[in-house]
């Protein structure tokens, strides 16, 4: 299991702790969607402080997806998704400076597609790489 995975793993939320690691990614994505959901309501509020506070969280949890890729056994597939993760990041600092919640939308829809297709890996392909 890589080293990000496991410090999300120890954070003190209790239905995370006998997680494997497929549904640990699951649960970080979903984190995902949940706070640039609260960051377009506290931006849409002009709740300053919430928002910064919000997208900050965003960008850790996708900056933990960055960090829990295998680049040696991932290869192309994750170079790939390291650049896209990378370009979410900056989406949201855009959303951040110019206060524009389009740019969130965006990314909530990347990651919507990326936690579909995550989530649709069959169970007996998942404990191969679960080990």
């Amino acid at each position: 299991m890589r080293m990000s995975i496991k410090k999300y793993q120890n954070t003190n939320m209790t239905h995370v702790e006998q997680a494997d690691p497929h549904t640990l990614i699951s649960l970080i994505m979903q984190h995902i969607l949940g706070n640039l959901a609260a960051a377009k309501g506290a931006l849409d509020r002009k709740d300053i402080e919430n928002k910064n506070k919000l997208l900050g969280k965003v960008m850790g949890l996708i900056g933990e997806l960055q960090d829990s890729l295998d680049m040696e056994k991932g290869g192309e597939i994750s170079r790939h998704l390291y650049d896209l993760y990378a370009y979410m990041i900056s989406q949201v600092t855009q959303a951040n400076i110019k206060n524009d919640s389009s740019f969130l939308t965006e990314v909530g829809t990347l990651i919507n597609e990326i936690k579909s297709a995550w989530d649709a890996i069959p169970a007996n392909i998942r404990q191969q790489y679960d080990r």
